[in-house]
């Protein structure tokens, strides 16, 4: 069942199983992906009414629960009382809808969940997921166990088919989970559970539930202080990277990572934040003849313009290139981007 993305995926080291339906006979897509889910979610009892099954699978276990990126073909999905038995530990279930709509029938309570909003359920009640037969269905999917929340052995149903509108998705919450959609494959497996042990972090609050929300002790402020000023310091080395700020100050660099989550942002999402408001206020403030685009993004550890010109314009909304510094202050709004970091300092 292993696919030669999965295999790719190993050579370099990541933690992350893929499964495709490209990759095997069409006859025998559903039971693979089947298989596929069973084994990253537990015990499931899934059915397919359709004629050609097409699906993908992204997940990645962590050691706090599992989390996965599923397209697929519209299926209904069981969690029978036989299935829960042979589920190992109890979890909470949760998915973040991307496209299509989901509806979950738990304990007597019927919830659709559409694109944006936030579906959660329980493992140790029987439940049924069905997807809407005419539109496929993409959703950022996760399990964590209850032991993961303070209290659990008090949880009695806290997160029993609960539903969270996209509108009343918290903000920090709304983008952690977001993050881990768009780059499950791509980042770090750290910045990976960092994020993902955010979420954890914040569901609670998000159902209301604040007596579930464990509390591990908060970094001091001093010690983000410090990464924050000795980043801003090494901005222009292009070999600036976790790693190094992590052995610089004598921490894992998932340790790191959980940093700058706790805050509301990522490592490289931080440094790249930074190294824009550089380059645009050394355009703003240039008289005369200015520098090279190139020239600026280089001496701000930008190594690759392609990379660099898709962030300016997603941070800013226009080119760099747009003719003279005032233009470019007039067009993409004048005054410095703030972080989230750089509000939380002090």
């Amino acid at each position: 069942m292993t696919s030669n993305v999965d295999a790719a995926f190993r050579q370099q080291g990541g933690h992350i199983h893929v499964w495709d339906s490209q990759y095997g006979a069409k006859a025998e897509a559903f039971s693979l992906f089947r298989e596929t889910i069973c084994t990253a979610f537990m015990p499931w009892t899934p059915e397919f009414y359709g004629r050609d099954f097409v699906g993908r699978v992204e997940s990645i276990d962590l050691a706090n629960g599992a989390i996965g990126r599923v397209r697929m073909s519209p299926i209904v999905a069981v969690k029978t009382k036989s299935n829960i038995s042979h589920s190992p530990i109890d979890c909470i279930h949760g998915n973040l809808i991307i496209s299509g709509e989901l509806k979950v029938d738990q304990g007597g309570t019927t919830n659709i969940a559409k694109r944006g909003d936030l579906i959660l359920y329980e493992s140790f009640s029987p439940v049924t997921l069905t997807e809407r037969p005419d539109a496929p269905c993409d959703n950022l999917a996760f399990i964590i166990p209850t032991s993961s929340f303070a209290h659990s052995q008090d949880i009695d149903h806290k997160f029993s088919n609960i539903l969270v509108p996209s509108e009343k998705l918290s903000g920090p919450l709304a983008g952690c989970l977001t993050m881990l959609a768009q780059s499950l494959c791509t980042a770090p497996i750290e910045e990976i559970a960092a994020l993902f042990q955010a979420c954890v972090a914040l569901l609670p609050v998000a159902i209301g539930a604040p007596d579930c929300v464990q509390h591990p002790s908060v970094p001091k402020n001093y010690l983000l202080s410090r990464i924050l000023d000795y980043i801003g310091q090494n901005l222009s080395d292009p070999e600036l990277s976790p790693p190094r700020v992590a052995d610089q100050f004598g921490i894992s660099v998932r340790y790191l990572h959980k940093l700058f989550v706790q805050f509301g942002t990522t490592f490289s999402a931080h440094v790249t934040a930074e190294r824009l408001k550089r380059i645009k206020w050394d355009l703003e403030v240039s008289s005369g003849r200015r520098p090279s685009i190139s020239a600026l993004a280089y001496r701000w550890g930008f190594n690759d313009l392609s990379t660099f010109h898709r962030a300016f314009k997603k941070q800013f909304g226009c080119t760099p290139s747009n003719s003279h510094a005032r233009d470019l202050a007039g067009e993409c709004g004048i005054g410095l981007p703030n972080t989230a970091l750089a509000q939380k300092r002090g």
